[in-house]
């Protein structure tokens, strides 16, 4: 009797249009709506740069990196090394692929041999690599040219690909295939309409790990942060994301003391703008013009006005504070005088009253200052540096530049004078760790150095495994950065990430990849 009236009263409530299917699958949906400014045009996960940062949320990697910096074990259960740490050896765990094929030790040895030949950066990631291969199906093992200390870190941006979607594809930089997006991580690719700004993923019911606390995530693109933002303020969006940054601090202003709104404020590990020189081009390859310049610089404008007070002035070891043998090194100043008794000294004056400095031997002197235009900080810091450096007659022309372009200069090309980008906090700890990928012109190399006393010091750490011996030579390499400047932190700031706590709660900010990490899918609460 009694279920025949709760029957009655289902029937009754679905025909007043009290409950409808649709509304009733909707309230079940744990949807996550993120609004992002990342310009993500395709989804190549190699071309495309920022698709690319969303692969991890389709494909997971053999080790991953936590709080702290710290490596944990991700597809691999375990690892150990031979031959003085010239050989790995990782055993990996059960796991499949979307399409529901078995990952194996044959995609992990793949996937490295085939990066390392037909993707650039990797060439600079997986760079003491020589091979890569299946020992049986749960054991690769990748053969180094030499010992590598700092092997794991650079690892933990190699996602797995599927051996049999990639083998046949000869130009991984021209694939947009819906293939192209399966993985074996915890979301599923679904769909990305870029005329309305929308990607979509759905979660992987067979992840290894278990079903993520998120149904369905919907990034909506925007082209400023103003739109993203008003989103935000309205609902419309309960987070926002952009790969190792929060918010952009000129702004958090205008969000404090909105109602449902709260923050996350980290340390950034990275650091938020440099400037960097090319130290094979004259005269940014003379100790004295970049030590010249790092006086005309105004750090506490640029802490306030570009960070909004959400940083500090840095030191000249590169190194902000919060890596584990961060050493205290002279603060950074600006002082006038300096810059203009360095330069008169090193011959650079005005030979024909313009107003400009000239070469030593008269001819005209002007500097390109490259930036990138999709962080909007460096663009407004660039304004500043023009400014700065002018005020002592030094000409600057800008350059702004959209990443892949910027990264073609300053990656391969090698055409820049200056340039200012940030460092992520991956990218402090890959190479020989501590930035050392970003100053060596064997590796990225954006200062493009070939200082033998620099490439020692990075030659030694790559091979030092003893924590005591390392910490002497992470001190001596931020001593030589603070000495020579082949690169000027212009400061160290925050991350401010804002989200909506009357729609969600349990967001865990990773120092690898922010939100979007697992311990989010994992701890989130939709409300």
């Amino acid at each position: 009797m009694k279920k025949s009236i709760l029957i009655s009263i289902t029937v009754v409530c679905l025909l007043a249009g009290c409950i409808s299917p649709e509304n009733e699958s909707k309230k079940l949906e744990r949807m996550f709506t993120i609004g992002t400014t990342m310009p993500i045009k395709s989804i190549n996960i190699f071309s495309d740069y920022y698709f690319g940062i969303l692969r991890d949320l389709m494909m997971d990697r053999l080790v991953s990196i936590g709080e702290g910096g710290t490596i944990h074990p991700e597809l691999a259960e375990s690892w150990e090394t031979k031959e003085n740490g010239k050989t790995w050896i990782f055993k990996l765990r059960r796991a499949s692929f979307h399409d529901g094929k078995t990952l194996t030790a044959e995609d992990v040895a793949f996937t490295i041999n085939y990066l390392r030949e037909k993707v650039p950066e990797y060439r600079s990631h997986l760079a003491l690599v020589e091979k890569a291969e299946a020992v049986d199906e749960r054991t690769v093992k990748i053969v180094l040219s030499k010992p590598w200390s700092n092997f794991l870190w650079n690892l933990a941006v190699v996602n797995i690909l599927p051996k049999h979607v990639w083998e046949n594809v000869e130009k991984p930089l021209e694939f947009v295939d819906t293939k192209a997006t399966i993985g074996n991580g915890p979301f599923v690719f679904e769909s990305f309409d870029k005329s309305s700004g929308l990607l979509v993923f759905r979660a992987n019911e067979n992840y290894w790990k278990g079903k993520p606390k998120v149904d369905k995530i919907v990034f909506r693109i925007f082209t400023n942060d103003q739109a993203m933002l008003m989103a935000l303020i309205k609902g419309e969006v309960d987070t926002i994301y952009f790969y190792a940054r929060g918010i952009d601090p000129a702004i958090v202003s205008g969000l404090l003391g909105k109602e449902n709104l709260s923050f996350i404020v980290v340390d950034n590990l990275g650091v938020d703008n440099a400037l960097w020189f090319n130290c094979q081009r004259y005269p940014f390859d003379v100790k004295d013009f970049r030590i010249a310049i790092s006086y005309a610089l105004s750090y506490e404008e640029y802490a306030k006005y570009i960070a909004a007070g959400y940083a500090e002035v840095p030191n000249a070891g590169f190194v902000p504070k919060g890596w584990k043998f961060y050493k205290e090194t002279r603060k950074l100043e600006k002082n006038l005088s300096v810059t203009n008794e360095i330069l008169e000294k090193l011959g650079f004056r005005d030979c024909n009253g313009d107003g400009w400095r000239d070469y030593p031997d008269c001819t005209a002197f002007e500097m390109k200052l490259a930036y990138r235009t999709d962080i909007v900080e460096s663009s407004r810091l660039a304004e500043f540096i023009k400014r700065d450096l002018e005020n002592v007659g030094l000409k600057v022309r800008l350059q702004p530049l959209d990443n892949p372009s910027f990264r073609q200069v300053l990656d391969r090309d090698k055409t820049h004078d200056l340039a200012i980008s940030r460092t992520t906090m991956w990218g402090m700890g890959m190479w020989a760790g501590y930035a050392t990928g970003y100053f060596d012109a064997r590796n990225i190399g954006w200062a493009n150095v070939a200082d033998q006393r620099l490439l020692e010091i990075i030659d030694a750490l790559l091979n030092e495994t003893v924590e005591e011996k390392r910490r002497e030579l992470i001190y001596k390499l931020q001593d030589i950065y603070a000495e020579e400047l082949y690169a000027i932190p212009l400061y160290w700031g925050k991350i401010v990430q804002p989200y909506r706590s009357d729609k969600v709660s349990g967001l865990v900010y990773n120092p690898m990849m922010g939100i979007i990490g697992d311990e989010t899918w994992f701890k989130i609460l939709i409300k």
